[in-house]
């Protein structure tokens, strides 16, 4: 079965569209999802050996009716952190900052990487991180 054996993350949003497209302009890649079995209401992106599937918020059922209200009400993610390695920090900043969306905290260095945070559309919390050459011991990935 294709992708079994990769960590899969699933992410509920509210607007398919606008996050899938975000996460693709991250890096991300998307697997195609057409066809006879495709699932509208999903969105499948990679980045390396990881999946993201996007799911629209009421897209497919919840497996505890209260848990699928409390993700309705929000906050969404809360507790949850998605870590991402970027090449360019600025880049992934501006990013974030053309698209109007919060930066909890402002890019900074620490002894590892370059890092800083922002909420994605549906309050999700994103980590970006621009490791120090000694810290990759000169590789770029």
């Amino acid at each position: 079965m294709m992708g079994s054996k990769q960590l899969k993350i699933g992410l509920r949003v509210r607007d398919l569209k606008r996050s899938g497209d975000l996460y693709l302009r991250l890096g991300f890649r998307e697997l195609p999802n057409e066809g006879p079995s495709a699932q509208p209401d999903l969105r499948y992106l990679t980045f390396g050996h990881t999946w993201l599937i996007l799911t629209a918020m009421d897209g497919h059922d919840y497996y505890d009716e209260e848990r699928g209200a409390a993700v309705r009400s929000g906050p969404r993610g809360l507790g949850f952190v998605l870590a991402v390695p970027t090449r360019d920090l600025d880049a992934a900043y501006e990013l974030w900052r053309t698209e109007g969306l919060p930066v909890v905290s402002q890019p900074e260095d620490t002894d590892w990487a370059r890092v800083f945070v922002g909420l994605d559309p549906d309050g999700y919390e994103v980590t970006f991180e621009q490791f120090h050459d000694a810290y990759r011991g000169g590789h770029q990935d």
